[in-house]
């Protein structure tokens, strides 16, 4: 299991910094816009591109997020079973959102044949090549919901919260 673990911790900060040069570059081409309509011009690709960070900002966020453990979950209701069944509670919806995730892959490369003949209406590239890689961090996304499934139903992801944490540990959960 460390060694799985050690793949994800080796994915997380170049996942991070591309959602965060994605965001970055969103803001830039959103920026570019409004200066170019301020000044009565246009530069037609700052929108579509802003479109595109945006669409690839979130999919790499969310593994990002999802990584840190601050994704939304209904806590308050598998509080209320005995620990077995909390397990098993945890099991399915981690799975059932590796499934959907795992749904959406399916029918994207599905479409991806029609999606690569397809082009962007102002770059001209085609609509497949956005996918793709919005497909990338879904994948990650998916494979990390399956490995927290299967440490959920066999308990190695439960902490010991009657241990104090460390400073270093809480500024770690700020960050």
């Amino acid at each position: 299991m460390q060694k799985i673990e050690n793949v994800w911790k080796a994915l997380d900060k170049p996942i991070s910094y591309l959602a965060g040069f994605c965001i970055a570059s969103m803001l830039i081409c959103v920026f570019l816009q409004v200066v170019a309509r301020t000044f009565r011009f246009s530069i037609n690709w700052t929108t579509e591109m802003s479109q595109y960070f945006f669409l690839w900002s979130t999919t790499f966020g969310c593994y990002a997020i999802a990584r840190k453990g601050k994704m939304l979950g209904v806590e308050l209701v598998r509080k209320f079973f005995p620990i077995p069944i909390q397990r098993t509670l945890k099991f399915i919806s981690y799975m059932a959102a590796a499934a959907f995730y795992f749904i959406a892959i399916y029918f994207c490369i599905l479409r991806m044949p029609s999606l690569m003949r397809q082009t962007t209406p102002v770059l001209k590239w085609s609509i497949g090549v956005i996918y793709i890689i919005m497909l990338i961090g879904i994948g990650f996304l998916t494979l990390y919901f399956v490995y927290l499934a299967f440490l959920g139903l066999f308990g190695l992801d439960d902490k010991k919260s009657d241990t104090p944490k460390t400073a270093e540990q809480i500024a770690e959960e700020v960050e």
